[in-house]
């Protein structure tokens, strides 16, 4: 009977996406989550590759919540298609390379001010060529 126990717990309660929690990838201000399927296996590969955890800050955004903290109305985080990672010094070049070498054609570097407020962003959206920027 405990076999039974254990193992309907195991699938019932397994983590939809190897290294990350529905919760940090959820909507702050909705508690929704409909990220990318494609997206997610580029970023799994990607934390495979770096071999260190990951803190994502920003997952995917319901278009209400984008709003209220200014982003961008055509952010690739409202289509589940960008993430933003919580690093800095060497762990964010790190990831930089490999976010380059995995296929992501988005890229933002914020590397200024205190550490805590550093961190890499990540997408999938429809560019022509591969884009990478830096925050201000």
């Amino acid at each position: 009977m405990q076999d039974q126990l254990d193992s309907y717990i195991k699938t019932t309660y397994k983590k939809r996406w190897e290294f990350f929690s529905e919760g940090e990838l959820k909507c702050k201000g909705t508690g929704e989550i409909n990220m990318n399927e494609e997206f997610m296996k580029k970023l799994i590969a990607l934390r495979k590759k770096l071999d260190q955890h990951i803190k994502i800050i920003s997952g995917y955004r319901h278009l209400a919540y984008n709003d209220v903290i200014g982003g961008n109305r055509n952010s690739p985080h409202l289509q589940g298609n960008a993430v933003d990672i919580a690093c800095h010094g060497s762990k964010a070049y790190k990831i930089i390379r490999i976010a380059s070498e995995q296929g992501f054609m988005g890229i933002g570097i914020k590397q200024h001010g205190p550490k805590e407020d550093r961190f890499i962003h990540l997408d999938m959206d429809d560019y022509v060529t591969p884009t990478i920027w830096s925050y201000k």
